[in-house]
């Protein structure tokens, strides 16, 4: 079939607009609530492993807490690991364990109030069975050692607490003292003690227990040098201030009630909360929901001598499925000033940690850092790339985002992964990082490499990916590939970066247009003091096309007429059409030409790229030197083919053919003759005309345009002896007259010109008879002197016909 190219652009335009956005990427569903701590910690995201037990390269667990009874609940245990690498949580508390306290602090001073400082970590705070939950902890900043605390309960071991008698108390010196707290507080004390509706006014003497039931500073949000502002809290919430502050409380006077002591003043104190957010009612709680929660802490130093710096907290700002950042609203920033923590001249460093507590509620509280203060501040992408595109055959196309985006992939398809990662900030190097990828089932890698910071950086395995060590995973969703980096462990400082790029194509998976939904994969980057992770984008495989090339040559472009033994070379435009331009890459097509049943040798389709065709990338220009034709029809072969091995697909043959044009001598007289002629001996010349009509045919299949000449030459007329030794010439000469009457005699030294044409048609060739216009007076004829010898005389004209001018 002929393919004008109209319908090939039409064809083109539709391919393109069928491939792309066939398919939605796949929701992930999150996990289900864990039950259980047990569960919690096994289906953990994965972080920096601190540590078991107590021993710790980070942390101090202290039991020596005068302020504290029994034993500090506070240990490091093992959790899952879905990066592959070991993960470990802090337990400050469990549930089940009542009146527990727990504390565990950096071993070092080594959050620093002068610089900038980042904390990120996953929390897991929850019940078991039908239990209350209660009652939280705390990330706290102390200028300290290791074995402070303030109480039980409420106190969440940092904040002051009530006396048991409700007498007066300075609440500051009941807390940690040169501290910042930040509080995830799961059990709210709502009750907020509301004299006279209580007292002896109303004859209703208050007990002790009217309090509250035990000592406490209740949870108001608002102004705590104002108690007519304050607002009790009564949802679970996370909020900030300074436990070993006097202004962190306020307190309230009763003047006459009835207690233990008999009648007297009694006193609460409530505790104001700076940044405050609101995590729901108990029963619905952000806090304690069975789920784990991710919450970055970043400080920024004060910018000026004797100023503030700034607390940003944000909850849910990372995904538990996956580890990667979502937005999220539920922020705060708060004030800090390091002045409330008095350090000594010169010393700019406080210690870190957490501290929690239970009463008679209960519940597992579990902590998994990311991102360890005063260590290194890390990050990790990931994206996933195709070639996809006809009109840029050698380039990847984003897959899922970007400019080119693209949510469908055929089987077959080239892929590229790119992970890449390092460190951004932070007081450390990112230390002995190794690199655990999820690869989407779907595809099917066949080789990767790693690019170092250092680029003259060669590891054991020549910085190739190891591929022998991927394995499918038991969801079937995805594919496991550990790759160790640097023989072991690679450490990062400034802010360099790492890449692991993986090569492979896209499976052929099913026959459903839809595709195959390749969902979203979360890869980890694991060092000992930091962690971050990275997510290819979900998107599909659809059917692998079974790829058809239709190829031809058109009649009407190119040239395909040329003069036989000229410089010009020949040349057919043809095209080489996919059945589905997305699905193949036009530097893949071949070419294989023939001339005249002659294989040549296969050019690449983008090397005789037919430019005169752009933009479209599908037609191409093959030239045929003119010395490899020959006279006359000549017919140019083309076909095509794309891929290899088993896979390769080769197109039908189609043929052209190309003219290499000639002019030459076609039908002549078999013997041209003068009429026979009597000598009167008068002394005259004469001119002996033909004996009869002579026929001298010219065929041209020349381009149109081109010129031609027919010339003459002879040595004479000689007597017919075939004994005689010499041959007698004839007295006398051919001549040619031409229309105008011009008589020229013919001789061997020069040739006469007798007839001259152009080339009317590229279509057909022509037949011209120069002989056929001449006259008894003009065109050849034979003169005879007065010498002349009588007999039988016989010479040979020598005619040529030649091209003589070729056209532009």
């Amino acid at each position: 079939m002929q393919i004008t190219k109209k319908g090939l652009l039409k064809i083109t335009v539709a391919l393109a607009i069928a491939g792309l956005g066939l398919w939605d990427g796949a929701e992930i569903n999150a996990h289900a609530a864990f039950d259980t701590g047990a569960a919690a910690l096994k289906g953990a995201p994965q972080g920096v492993y601190l540590g078991s037990g107590t021993a710790s390269n980070y942390f101090t667990i202290d039991n020596s807490v005068s302020t504290a009874s029994g034993t500090n609940s506070a240990h490091l245990v093992d959790a899952g690991s879905p990066g592959g690498s070991k993960n470990s949580a802090i337990q400050i508390s469990k549930a089940g364990s009542k009146q527990s306290w727990g504390s565990i602090w950096s071993k070092q001073q080594s959050f620093d109030l002068n610089q900038s400082e980042t904390a990120s970590m996953w929390i897991y705070a929850s019940g078991e069975g039908s239990t209350s939950v209660g009652d939280g902890m705390a990330f706290v900043l102390q200028n300290g050692g290791t074995n402070v605390y303030s109480g039980p309960g409420e106190s969440m071991g940092v904040w002051g607490v009530q006396n048991s008698d409700f007498s007066k108390t300075n609440m500051a010196d009941m807390a940690i003292k040169n501290s910042w707290a930040l509080e995830f507080d799961t059990f709210p004390n709502v009750t907020i003690p509301d004299q006279p509706a209580y007292g002896i006014f109303d004859n209703n003497p208050i007990s002790e227990w009217s309090f509250a039931g035990s000592p406490t500073s209740f949870d108001v949000n608002g102004d705590g040098n104002s108690p007519a502002n304050q607002t009790p809290i009564k949802d679970t919430h996370i909020a900030s201030n300074y436990p070993g502050e006097s202004s962190t409380y306020s307190e309230t006077k009763v003047p006459y009630a009835y207690g233990k002591n008999g009648y007297g003043p009694y006193y609460y104190y409530t505790m104001k909360h700076e940044g405050f957010l609101d995590e729901g009612p108990t029963g619905s709680s952000k806090l304690s929901d069975r789920n784990w929660h991710h919450i970055t802490i970043q400080y920024t130093p004060p910018t000026t001598a004797g100023g503030k710096g700034s607390m940003t907290y944000t909850y849910n700002d990372k995904n538990p499925n996956t580890g990667l950042p979502q937005p999220s609203t539920d922020y705060a920033t708060v004030p800090i000033d390091p002045a409330k923590f008095n350090l000594a001249d010169g010393q700019s460093k406080v210690r870190w940690g957490f501290t929690g507590s239970t009463g008679d509620a209960t519940e597992n509280n579990y902590v998994i850092f990311d991102q360890l203060p005063g260590q290194a501040q890390t990050e990790a992408t990931a994206s996933l790339m195709a070639k996809i595109d006809m009109n840029h055959p050698d380039e990847y196309v984003t897959v899922g985002s970007g400019s080119k985006q693209a949510d469908s992939i055929p089987g077959g398809t080239d892929v590229k992964l790119t992970y890449t990662f390092g460190r951004t900030d932070g007081d450390e190097d990112w230390k002995s990082v190794n690199a655990n990828l999820n690869i989407p089932s779907g595809l099917a890698l066949s080789s990767g490499k790693i690019t170092y910071p250092d680029a003259s950086y060669t590891d054991s395995n020549n910085n190739q990916v190891d591929l022998s060590k991927l394995t499918t995973n038991s969801d079937g969703t995805s594919q496991s590939l550990p790759v160790s980096l640097a023989n072991g462990g690679l450490t990062m400082s400034g802010t360099q970066h790492a890449t692991i790029t993986l090569y492979g194509k896209a499976k052929d998976l099913t026959s459903d247009l839809k595709g195959t939904p390749q969902l979203e994969q979360t890869s980890y980057f694991t060092g000992i003091n930091a962690a971050s992770s990275a997510k290819t984008p979900a998107f599909s495989i659809t059917p692998k096309v079974n790829v058809k090339l239709a190829v031809d040559t058109f009649g009407d472009k190119g040239r395909l007429k040329v003069n036989y033994g000229s410089k010009e070379a020949a040349r057919v435009v043809g095209v080489a059409v996919p059945q589905n331009p997305l699905s193949v890459s036009m530097e893949d097509i071949t070419i294989h030409p023939s001339i005249n049943g002659v294989a040549q040798s296969p050019e690449n389709l983008m090397d005789i790229y037919a430019t005169e065709m752009s933009p479209s990338l599908d037609y191409f220009s093959y030239e045929i030197p003119n010395d490899k034709l020959h006279p006359g029809a000549n017919t140019i072969s083309f076909y095509a083919t794309y891929g290899s091995g088993s896979d390769e697909v080769t197109s039908t043959t189609v043929n052209r053919t190309v003219t290499a044009g000639t002019v030459g001598f076609g039908h002549t007289s078999g013997n041209m003759t003068f009429k026979p002629t009597i000598l009167t001996g008068d002394g005259q010349s004469h001119m002996i005309k033909r004996d009869n009509d002579w026929e001298l045919d010219v065929d041209d299949s020349l381009v149109k345009g081109s010129e031609w000449q027919v010339t003459a030459k002879t040595t004479g007329m000689f007597a017919d002896g075939d004994n005689v030794a010499v041959k007698t010439p004839l007295d006398g000469s051919l001549t040619y007259t031409d229309a105008a009457g011009k008589t020229t005699e013919l001789n061997n030294s020069a040739s006469e010109l007798i007839a001259s044409g152009t080339s009317p048609s590229d279509e057909t060739a022509t037949t011209t008879n120069v002989a056929q216009n001449w006259t008894a007076d003009t065109g050849i004829r034979l003169k005879i002197n007065d010498n002349a010898v009588e007999g039988n005389y016989e010479g040979t004209i020598d005619w040529s016909v030649v091209n003589s001018v070729s056209p532009d």
